[in-house]
């Protein structure tokens, strides 16, 4: 029947193009449901999902989001975490300009090399030995022998311990200076041997620790310019440490100074306020000492970085232990005698 071999003929190309079309429908239906597009936020295909730590740090580097509500210090913290480190103008930011008062000041009111661990070694050889560069064997009485050092302000190297001095970073006359003063005789005494912090005490040479003096950082720095940074690092975080003041002159000497030192930190390791204000405060004389006229055992504020206690009785000179102290009008015990502000100077 050649018609209906024709109609047939004529209709079976048709049923192969729908069933093309019905076939890339499906595909493209399938390709869209596989595109990124259509799943936000998740990988595209072939790209592995980043670890848990990428993210955070990712998170933690990408700038913030604007938050109109916010306030200017919004996310900061008031102070670094004791321990951290921190670029010297964050350490100099915390740090209280006045001006300096040298009044009273005696190198014998701040008790040093002293023992602390009753080791048979004082302060002075606890530092030699810890910053030999080569170690020292220590003999009977704390002797150090076959050692060699290398003095931070200068460069110099050294094999005979004796040779070296141990310096303050911050010198006892300038943390007197600096707010010591007002200090109770036992916080001066952690300050002049502290071994707690490894910048404020260091070995170096005789000359170099001469020349310093107590001078600050002002007038002088160290010799060797590659040691300026570790030295401005080290003074900062001292006065961090022991919330010392600076004056003006010694803040805008710093400030210009470490510039030059983006690339040092230093750690802020504060060491307490216990027996700060020992000293302007009046404060209990201690235990069986004298008591003031009303009984109440307080120590003359007058008298400031000693505990004297106000008359009666009058007290003089050779009756008290104390020498070289700050005076402040009126000074009732007449410890002041040529005015100049100094009680009972040798």
């Amino acid at each position: 029947m050649p018609g209906v071999s024709q109609s047939r003929t004529v209709k079976r190309p048709w049923l192969w193009i729908g069933l093309i079309v019905a076939v890339l429908l499906v595909a493209a239906t399938l390709a869209g449901a596989r595109s990124p597009a259509s799943r936000a936020g998740s990988p595209s295909a072939g790209t592995a999902a980043p670890a848990s730590g990428s993210i955070a740090r990712a998170s933690a580097d990408a700038s913030p989001s604007p938050n109109p509500s916010a306030g200017p210090s919004a996310g900061l913290s008031a102070s670094p975490l004791p321990g951290t480190g921190e670029p010297l103008a964050t350490l100099l930011g915390m740090l209280r300009i006045a001006p300096e008062d040298r009044i009273g000041y005696s190198r014998s009111l701040f008790v040093h090399w002293i023992d602390a661990d009753g080791d048979g070694c004082d302060t002075r050889h606890e530092v030699l030995i810890a910053e030999a560069i080569v170690k020292a064997k220590v003999g009977p009485r704390c002797a150090l022998s076959g050692g060699r050092w290398r003095s931070l302000y200068d460069g110099l190297a050294f094999t005979d311990p004796s040779k070296l001095h141990i310096d303050h970073v911050v010198a006892l006359a300038e943390a007197w200076d600096s707010g010591a003063s007002a200090w109770t005789p036992n916080r001066r005494m952690r300050f002049a041997n502290d071994l707690d912090a490894w910048f404020a005490l260091i070995a170096v040479s005789g000359s170099s620790n001469q020349g310093k003096s107590d001078k600050d950082p002002a007038d002088w720095l160290p010799p060797a310019a590659s040691d300026e940074c570790p030295f401005l690092g080290a003074w900062i975080a001292t006065k961090v440490r022991w919330d010392l003041a600076v004056d003006q002159r010694e803040h805008d000497a710093l400030s210009t100074d470490i510039a030059e030192c983006a690339a040092t930190t230093m750690p802020y390791l504060p060491a307490g306020s216990e027996g700060e204000t020992g000293g302007e405060t009046p404060t209990p004389w201690p235990s069986g000492g004298p008591t003031g006229s009303d009984g109440s055992g307080l120590c003359d504020p007058v008298y400031p970085t000693v505990c004297i206690p106000p008359p009666p009785p009058d007290l003089d000179c050779g009756e008290i232990a104390f020498r070289n102290f700050k005076v402040l009008p009126p000074d009732p015990h007449r410890f002041d005698g040529d005015g100049d502000g100094v009680g009972c100077e040798t």
